[in-house]
């Protein structure tokens, strides 16, 4: 029996529809939610999924640490054959970029589901410096992230890495 886990980058109800949609396709699947404000799971159980099937992380703090913060709790205490992510269409290229190098070689087979169509492209630069965060973050195990988001998550009280393995850079040269 293949172990499906559907992981929702948060963002948007559109997100959270396509998600839904995929758990009612797949009613042995479980659903993570990965940083989505509200009452996420909520949301979900009102329109029919069982709480016990939903689960919620909010550890990340953008794209890439959408992946590399629920990383291990996927691989340790989901354990999926087949991960989803979904997501919007014209966020679709970086994302599947980054969870390709996070789940390389790993055995955990990654697709894409789009949430709504390409509407716009994603700008290169942050195609291409977010896959070469994870491909550094899956070599090294060093997270390198904006100065900006700590700025901006200190400003909101929200908190920002503090690990030893979390540096924070102000230029990228992509």
């Amino acid at each position: 029996m293949t172990k499906r886990l559907i992981l929702h980058l948060g963002g948007n109800s559109q997100r959270a529809n396509k998600a839904i949609e995929l758990a009612n396709k797949y009613p042995d699947s479980l659903v993570l939610i990965s940083s989505e404000g509200g009452n996420a799971v909520q949301y979900y159980t009102d329109m029919g999924i069982s709480s016990e099937r939903v689960f919620i992380d909010m550890t990340a703090w953008d794209t890439l640490t959408n992946f590399t913060a629920t990383y291990r709790s996927i691989r340790k205490t989901f354990k999926p054959d087949v991960l989803y992510v979904v997501t919007d269409g014209f966020h679709m290229k970086r994302s599947m970029r980054i969870a390709e190098a996070v789940y390389f070689l790993s055995g955990v087979k990654v697709v894409a589901e789009i949430s709504s169509p390409v509407d716009r492209a994603e700008k290169v630069a942050y195609v291409r410096g977010d896959t070469a965060r994870a491909w550094i973050w899956k070599l090294t195990g060093i997270l390198f992230y904006w100065k900006q988001v700590r700025e901006n998550r200190t400003k909101y009280n929200i908190g920002y890495p503090k690990r030893w393995n979390e540096i924070a850079i102000t230029y990228w040269p992509f």
